[in-house]
């Protein structure tokens, strides 16, 4: 045979290994991550809080992220506009945000002007002022938003997934809700900030051509000074997540041209031995073009533009979803094809090639995260914000190669079994509830 027709051969890639780095625990509780690379003339920062939106009330949803949107849009010293202006001047960027288990600051910034960045970035951390105008703002920003979003079915049907997984955890309920922004007052704002954004209970991440190590401490100086505040809880108080069980959901939306189909089971934190396999399994059934979900959905059988799966791991728990939007005089045959496949890799073993073929998407993919400084900083502050070491960054392309077939299939087994999983449908009641009667009892809701 010609060489020409053969495939080249990809090398196994190398297990990563971080740049020149310090971990330092400052005297006040800031544990400090430095990266050194001087490639480019650049410095990323992230500072990350355990304030997600797992600690707010329960009727204040939204509490977090309205945090973190306000706090760059006003200070005791600065403006919003002149926080934009002077971060403008400097080169720089800087935002904050949140998810469900933590809040981060983040930016970038000209190494030659990190010192005036660092006094500005601690003047929005420590010194927010959440203007009543900018937290009016937000608030109508945001009921815009998610008039938009309840507007989606696939954003309803992902709602809906995590409150039956998740069930009384606070990862059931990450989206607020229209009363929960009519109730998110200055007040609330200002007391949430104060107990969980606090420097000496945080991690700080930078990346980039660095001073030296005595010289940047110094210049973190503004960050680190005394500050009163009552501290956060971040101890785990929350309901268990229930245990998975098979029911379907119809969430009715009259005049949806397409059913809108979740599938999803409790899974697991990146800290079980179950994680890897179970990342693997979730790839082999629906990560890509080349997995068996768009093969089978899409390609052969023409039911789905799309067919995917994921696995989302939190610090508390983890959910494994499979997504795929399907014309719906095809549902029920789609629907049994997806449950098949579920339940087939539970059973079977994968064959050797397949798996290397999904061990080299994972390995592959997860370094080009890592290859810019802003994806290193990212993959830093969440693994310390997971309470993972850094050694799971360089020891994860070898963990991955690590998995076997019949780890695979055992996790499969225990995570994606289709007689454990919440099956949530959102799409025109009248014109698919007969077609989802033969999977079992239908609990019906109204789309809002």
């Amino acid at each position: 045979m010609s060489q020409r027709r053969l495939p080249p051969v990809a090398p196994d890639l190398p297990p990563f290994s971080l740049p020149r780095w310090e971990e330092v625990a400052l005297d006040d509780g800031l544990e400090l991550l430095l990266v050194h690379d001087d490639r480019l003339p650049l410095v990323y920062w992230r500072l990350g809080f355990q304030a997600g939106s797992k600690f707010e009330p329960a009727e204040l949803r939204g509490l977090s992220e309205t945090t973190a949107a306000v706090m760059t849009q006003g200070t005791r010293r600065r403006s919003a506009r002149e926080i934009a202006e002077q971060a403008a001047a400097l080169g720089a960027s800087l935002r904050a945000y949140s998810n469900a288990d933590a809040l981060v600051v983040e930016g970038s910034v000209l190494a030659e002007n990190l010192g005036a960045f660092l006094d500005l970035a601690a003047d929005v951390v420590r010194n927010a002022a959440f203007p009543e105008d900018e937290v009016a703002l937000r608030k109508q920003i945001r009921r815009q938003e998610l008039e938009a979003q309840r507007s989606l079915a696939d954003f309803l049907a992902q709602e809906k997934l995590a409150e039956i997984v998740f069930g009384p955890h606070p990862y059931g309920r990450q989206e607020p809700t229209p009363e929960s922004i009519e109730r998110l007052e200055r007040a609330a704002l200002v007391d949430f900030h104060r107990r969980h954004v606090q420097p000496r209970e945080a991690i700080a991440v930078l990346v980039g051509a660095l001073p030296p190590r005595d010289e940047l401490t110094a210049k973190l100086g503004p960050l680190l000074e005394s500050r009163q505040g009552s501290g956060a809880d971040t101890s785990n108080h929350w309901p268990e997540p229930p245990p998975s069980q098979r029911s379907i959901t119809l969430v009715d939306r009259p005049g949806s041209v397409q059913a809108d189909l979740r599938i999803g089971r409790l899974a697991v934190t990146r800290s079980h031995p179950d994680y890897f396999p179970l990342l693997v399994a979730t790839t082999v059934l629906g990560g890509g073009a080349s997995s068996r979900l768009f093969t089978n959905i899409r390609e052969k059988r023409g039911y789905a533009y799309d067919a995917h799966s994921s696995l989302t791991a939190w610090r508390d728990a983890g959910i494994v979803e499979i997504v795929t939007q399907i014309r719906e005089e095809a549902l029920a045959d789609a629907l049994a094809a997806v449950l098949d496949e579920m339940r087939r890799l539970g059973r079977e073993p994968v064959p050797e090639d397949e798996l290397e073929t999904t061990r080299n998407y994972l390995c592959g993919v997860f370094v080009i995260r890592l290859e810019t400084l802003y994806g290193l900083a990212n993959q830093l502050v969440f693994t310390r914000l997971m309470d993972l070491p850094l050694s799971y960054l360089e020891e994860y392309i070898s963990r991955i190669r690590s998995v076997t077939a019949e780890q695979v299939r055992a996790a499969a087994a225990r995570y994606l079994e289709p007689e454990g999983a919440a099956i949530v449908v959102v799409g025109d009641a009248d014109r698919i509830g007969a077609a989802l009667e033969s999977f079992g009892e239908i609990r019906y809701e109204r789309a809002p």
